[in-house]
């Protein structure tokens, strides 16, 4: 480790080193490093990408997404545009659009801000995408008709 900082890739960005907050171990597999307060980290890492200037990268994008817990459908949907084109964001096959970036921006700035309405509505979204791509569909007789089994 170059000058005791660690280099945080984990994360899925190659720009992020840490001064603290992270404990080296020797295993018997070799060198282990175990980050204190993961959440807290990301949720820094976050605000400081969504409150930069410049344009989202590939992989800023899918960070700030998977810190959403939304996956490349929920997102598509949530901005009115393909999932393709999330995956394209993301593998930095084309760049962000201004209205894409922002959007994502501010999802993520109200979320991580504990903005409680933005934050139900993203868990939703979330919950929602996961209900749609369930394979299988389970109901259940009740003594008030069949409804979906939970």
């Amino acid at each position: 480790m170059k000058n005791d900082l660690f280099h945080y890739t984990s994360c899925g960005l190659r720009n992020v080193y840490l001064r603290n907050g992270f404990r080296v171990k020797e295993t018997p597999y070799g060198r282990a490093v175990s980050i204190e307060n993961v959440e807290g980290l990301h949720r820094a890492i976050g605000l400081r990408i969504a409150r930069n200037k410049k344009r989202l990268s590939g992989a800023e994008v899918r960070f700030l997404r998977k810190e959403l817990d939304m996956s490349q459908a929920t997102l598509a949907d949530c901005l009115d545009i393909g999932e393709t084109t999330i995956r394209n964001w993301e593998s930095g096959r084309i760049k962000t659009t201004g209205p894409g970036d922002r959007m994502i921006r501010i999802l993520y700035l109200e979320y991580a801000t504990d903005n409680s309405k933005v934050r139900e509505l993203v868990d939703r979204l979330a919950e929602a995408n996961r209900v749609m791509h369930t394979k299988t569909l389970e109901f259940m007789e009740t003594k008030q008709g069949w409804r979906e089994a939970a």
